[in-house]
């Protein structure tokens, strides 16, 4: 068995976490985090100063929590580097000092962005897994689909990243991870803030909008139109979403005064199941062209319950497609959980 203490300090939430693989399953021994999310509250997003010196305050607190015997019987830790927030990844610079003067563990640095695919991992036995698999990713600056393949392992000292054909990357040893398509302009879950926003409510804001569509039944007079763009492409486009949101609030506001609750409700229902339905849809049409065998949805995107939803509805009716999601929510977050997954995958060929 190999475990790692994972460190994730990218945005807004200090998340550390024990992951252990016993080349079978990869488990979650022990989780400690500090959500960041009261304390950005009331200035209705992210600071990013703020965030960097919270995580400098609570990291060391977080991290006392952890037995030091646990940590002596790790095998290595491993550490977001990039990309993100800079002044919170500022901070794992001082922990690695840190935890290497005390336990001389070797720490690796990983890539947040792409890892999040691979938390679809996490609790579930690999030899379950069927590849190739047609990822979507969504946070609230990203939109993409990838194609996730096995690869065989590389001869010790190969260059481990490989550009080619301007899309794709091969960024680990046994797994080729190939970006088919992304957001034009705005990501989905950016579009979901923004609606939510409009339509009042605190922050985080996209989960005002998934509560109050869970309120109300479809209103027949409220239509936003799907925006597919190229029907042979994958590209997404989620900026007029905002546009007709905007309009549509407007208007009603001209009609009625003010805005009502059943109007929230609806708008938030329309709306979620425009963008839903342009995800799920895309999703389907690069999984059939790849020939993909799975289905996966992560990161943020996968937290939504009518997504999940309507991905089950949209394949049970036509095909018999494995769906991979997050066996907890939250593994779609910025967790450290993903981070030991990335590690001891890109490394496995090598222990």
């Amino acid at each position: 068995m190999i475990k790692t203490l994972s460190i994730e300090t990218s945005c807004d939430d200090t998340s550390i976490w024990i992951i252990s693989f016993d080349w079978e399953i990869f488990k979650s021994q022990k989780l400690l985090a500090y959500s960041q999310i009261d304390d950005h509250q009331k200035y209705w997003w992210v600071v990013p100063e703020i965030a960097s010196r919270l995580h400098s305050e609570k990291i060391i607190k977080v991290l006392d929590k952890i037995w030091f015997s646990e940590i002596k019987k790790i095998d290595f830790i491993s550490i977001t580097t990039h990309p993100w927030l800079p002044w919170s990844l500022v901070v794992w610079k001082a922990i690695w000092n840190l935890l290497w003067e005390y336990f001389q563990k070797p720490i690796v640095e990983v890539n947040h962005i792409y890892w999040h695919i691979f938390s679809l991992l996490l609790e579930k036995k690999l030899k379950d897994i069927t590849f190739p698999i047609m990822v979507l990713t969504a946070s609230w600056w990203h939109n993409d689909l990838y194609l996730v393949e096995k690869t065989n392992p590389p001869n010790k000292g190969d260059d481990l990243i490989k550009w080619g054909q301007g899309v794709w990357t091969n960024i680990d040893s046994k797994f080729q991870i190939t970006k088919v398509w992304h957001t034009l302009d705005d990501a989905a879950w950016e579009c979901f803030d923004k609606v939510a926003r409009m339509l009042g409510g605190p922050y985080p804001w996209w989960q005002r909008i998934s509560q109050k569509a869970a309120k109300w039944k479809p209103n027949p007079d409220l239509k936003f139109k799907r925006i597919f763009l190229s029907k042979d492409k994958f590209e997404f486009s989620f900026s007029w979403f905002k546009s007709q949101a905007y309009n549509m609030i407007k208007k009603l506001e001209k009609n009625w005064k003010k805005i009502t609750e059943k109007i929230i409700c609806d708008i938030s229902y329309e709306f979620q199941e425009a963008v839903v339905e342009v995800l799920v849809k895309k999703l389907i049409k690069a999984w059939k062209i790849y020939n993909a065998k799975t289905l996966g949805i992560a990161w943020w995107v996968s937290c939504n319950d009518r997504l999940r939803e309507y991905l089950n509805e949209s394949t049970m009716k036509q095909w018999d497609i494995k769906i991979l999601k997050p066996t907890k929510k939250i593994y779609s977050t910025d967790n450290a959980a993903m981070i030991g997954v990335a590690w001891i995958l890109k490394n496995m060929w090598k222990i």
